[in-house]
């Protein structure tokens, strides 16, 4: 592989402040105030980058699905060990939103016809902040959970989620009637949800969690006497039964997403935005919880590393994680801390009790906190994708989802060297968040473009 070694200049800029302008997360009640920070005398640090000098390895992307009727925000994409690829995605005509999963056989050259996930039509809360999960099993399963939505004219916007999950037991042709996460427990909306499996057939989830109360009308309404923040189920059945849902934190960023990882070993993260502090000084870095039997108990949550990030609101993404074969976990993150602005990557190899120092993925004066994803292929190497949304609609001085546009960029991590492509993958300007995987010698990235279209690109790794 042929690669140029540059020094790339950083300016790091302290600011005044972070304040003010609005998106309203549905519900979490709060407001996401981002602008730019006003420039003081920078300071120039010098970081090492790899840069491939070769047009990225990614081919042109392949269309999966285009809608003239409205938004396909946050598809999602997993990858078989036989090298099967399959795609989920959502349509929304007439107001009512679905997902469908699309396959392909042939390293995602063409796809089959679609079919529809959910039976309930329009059981689908559409929102591009968070996409669909979907996950394999060994035996031909194919599992999705996602959330759905139902006005409640006393919650936040009037929305009122709740999370679903189903299973399909002839590898995706059909799908199980759907099931409620925690529909016997005390009400509560979850929302920012994130699933995974583990060696085992292990299924674990998470979510960030609003605990409710039926009022005297016979509406919903906030529940102020019990605690909100990250909750976690899992199913050792194959999604027949989940066990009784557990708060593993209850002072978490009401609205950035929650992210799970699992191993064969017993091993099972959760990250999540948490809060510590109060006021406007009060900070939200992203922290680690780490469980070493399967899920029964968690410890303490670990910050994955000290940013300082000081925000009275919420930049609604979180910190994805991959577990490599020797059992070493790796973690991308977005901050918004002043003095350290971008995307970062770290592991750790001691089961999430202290991560390495921060890789910078993405840094500068103003970077908008757009997502990043990681996996990690069948050669432990690590495979990065991330939104650079600086200078496109409104993201140079602020951010919010609805103007959403972005470059999309990939980078290696080999040996402990960001290697990073030098041309991004996407031929237009995303317009909804990208996801990554990888399996069986291939590595895919979906994502949807202004125009409402589904794209994938599929690289041979």
């Amino acid at each position: 592989m042929n690669k140029a070694i540059v020094l790339v200049a950083v300016a790091i800029v302290a600011a005044a402040g972070i304040s003010a302008f609005a998106l309203m997360s549905s519900d979490s009640g709060e407001i996401t105030t981002i602008q730019e920070p006003i420039a003081e005398k920078p300071a120039v640090v010098e970081e090492e980058v790899s840069i491939l000098d070769t047009n990225n390895s990614f081919p042109a992307p392949t269309t999966i699905a285009q809608s003239m009727m409205a938004a396909q925000p946050a598809p999602n994409v997993t990858i078989g060990d036989d090298g099967k690829i399959y795609v989920l995605y959502q349509d929304t005509v007439d107001e009512k939103t679905n997902i469908f999963l699309k396959t392909s056989t042939d390293n995602g050259q063409t796809f089959s016809e679609p079919v529809r996930v959910n039976l309930l039509d329009g059981n689908v809360a559409l929102d591009g902040r968070v996409a669909p999960t979907i996950q394999l099993g060994d035996n031909g399963e194919v599992y999705v959970a996602w959330a759905n939505s139902r006005h409640e004219p006393n919650m936040w916007m009037g929305n009122y989620r709740q999370l679903i999950f189903t299973s399909s037991l002839d590898d995706g042709k059909t799908f199980e009637p759907s099931i409620t996460i925690g529909a016997d427990e005390l009400h509560s909306g979850k929302y920012f949800q994130h699933m995974s499996i583990d060696e085992q057939g292990g299924i674990h989830m998470a979510w960030l969690d609003g605990p409710t109360k039926m009022n005297a009308t016979g509406y919903m309404e906030k529940d102020k006497s019990r605690d909100r923040g990250v909750r976690y189920t899992q199913s050792l059945d194959g999604g027949v039964t989940f066990d009784t849902t557990k708060l593993i934190d209850a002072n978490a960023c009401p609205c950035c997403n929650v992210q799970t990882a699992a191993d064969g070993e017993g091993s099972v993260y959760v990250s999540w935005r948490k809060v510590f502090g109060s006021g406007d000084t009060q900070v939200r870095d992203m922290v680690v919880a780490a469980s070493t039997d399967g899920g029964k108990t968690f410890g303490a949550p670990v910050k994955i590393y000290d940013d300082g990030f000081q925000f009275k609101g919420c930049v609604h993404v979180g910190a994805p994680m991959a577990i490599d074969s020797a059992g070493t976990l790796h973690v991308a993150w977005y901050t918004g801390a002043t003095d350290r602005q971008g995307m970062y990557y770290a592991s750790s190899t001691d089961n999430g009790q202290s991560f390495s120092e921060p890789m910078p993925i993405l840094t500068g004066d103003w970077v908008p906190p757009q997502r990043i994803f990681i996996t990690i292929d069948n050669d432990d190497k690590v495979w990065l994708t991330w939104e650079d949304a600086t200078g496109l609609s409104t993201n140079e001085k602020s951010w919010r989802y609805g103007d959403t546009q972005a470059l999309i960029f990939t980078a290696q991590v080999i040996d402990g060297e960001l290697i990073r492509a030098d041309n991004p993958i996407n031929e237009n300007d995303a317009k909804s968040l990208t996801n990554i995987d990888s399996d069986n010698g291939l590595v895919s990235i979906v994502w949807t473009e202004t125009d409402n279209s589904v794209k994938i690109t599929t690289a041979e790794n």
